[in-house]
């Protein structure tokens, strides 16, 4: 069990980590260790619950809350709590504090997401991992999961082993299905454990970063442990995310631009969409994290500036003065202007006011 957890350990490395995945990417049960990016904070609040039958018909709820965040790209730290858990009667209280890792990704140019969590659960009193592998094949995004779980039936019972995986599949931007299916295995299974399963509706909301799932599980908490026992009985929720990016709040302003010479304007040219060729220098930036990176960009007349959307909601490069409009940039697009004039033109993104930048043309 301890060599898995040093595996686990070592998969640490430095490459450019994936968006906090939102419920359009992956399963309630198989996260796919998903790790979000530096200067963000994740909260996702997973409530389920079950009703009990005549005549009492009780309501019971069974809520999880995540917290997680990010100081290196490709890592992840956090913790769940669950306010209601069945994993240790005795203690309805589960937290689980977790590191993970995700080396590999398929964008940076490996053909698969690898990804790895190490957890400490203290309902459970003990030490669980995870290994994950996923591919994206759009609309399909499927996920295979590895587990070690300490057990928390039997004092010093060693680990209990897992394995599973989840599907996403997307049906249109905004909505997709998802499921998946996580079993221990059978000599580690307690009296009455079932597989462990969920399927339900992912939503996206336009124009925002956080994702809805609306689902049926047999499972009552979203740790490690949670996901990977079955109950005999459904559990109905969802799960909403919120990514909070920091830099919204404390990052530094830019300085203020040079003021425009009279009737300066930007004035478009055959570089100015994407399918045209470009003429002249080109800069490259992106918009990511409920940002223009790069805030305030100088350049000479005549250069084109190429702006892709690295977010997983559109946006757009809109100028204050209204001279030019590019239009709802998709996730993964870019979009291109060309500066001919001196001056200075502020500019903003219209679904994202707070979203602001200014380029310089001298």
């Amino acid at each position: 069990m301890n060599r898995g957890f040093f595996v686990l350990l070592s998969l640490a490395g430095a490459t450019r980590s994936l968006a906090a995945q939102g419920n359009l990417d992956r399963s309630p049960n198989v996260s796919g260790d998903w790790v979000i990016r530096p200067g963000t904070v994740q909260f996702n609040f997973l409530h389920r619950f079950v009703k009990s039958p005549a005549p009492v018909r009780k309501l019971t709820n069974f809520p999880t809350f995540l917290v997680a965040f990010s100081l290196f790209r490709g890592t992840t730290a956090g913790f769940n709590y669950a306010t209601n858990s069945t994993l240790a009667p005795a203690y309805p209280n589960e937290w689980e504090f977790f590191g993970r890792v995700q080396p590999l990704t398929q964008a940076g140019g490996f053909p698969l997401d690898v990804g790895g969590q190490v957890g400490w659960n203290i309902a459970a009193k003990g030490l669980d991992g995870e290994l994950s592998l996923a591919r994206r094949a759009d609309p399909l995004r499927l996920v295979a999961v590895g587990r070690a779980l300490s057990n928390p039936f039997v004092r010093d019972g060693g680990a209990q082993l897992a394995v599973g995986g989840g599907v996403a599949l997307k049906l249109t931007r905004h909505l997709g299905l998802h499921g998946d299916l996580v079993s221990l295995t059978s000599p580690d299974r307690a009296r009455g454990e079932k597989a462990a399963w969920s399927a339900g509706l992912a939503i996206a909301i336009p124009n925002t970063p956080h994702t809805l799932s609306l689902h049926a599980s047999n499972t009552n908490t979203a740790t490690l442990q949670g996901t990977s026992r079955g109950a005999a009985l459904t559990r109905y929720g969802f799960e909403f995310t919120i990514p909070v990016t920091l830099a919204r709040y404390f990052g530094h302003k830019p300085p203020p631009p040079a003021p425009a010479p009279e009737g300066a304007a930007a004035s478009p040219a055959p570089g100015s969409v994407p399918s045209g060729p470009v003429v002249g220098p080109m800069v490259k930036t992106t918009m990511q994290g409920l940002k223009f990176i790069g805030e305030q960009i100088e350049i000479a007349a005549g250069t084109t500036i190429e702006w892709k959307n690295e977010d997983p909601m559109p946006h757009t490069v809109t100028a204050a003065d209204a001279s030019f409009d590019s239009g709802m940039i998709e996730s993964g697009q870019v979009w291109r202007y060309t500066f001919t004039r001196p001056g200075s033109y502020p500019l903003h993104c219209t679904p994202h006011p707070f979203m602001k930048a200014t380029v310089v043309v001298k």
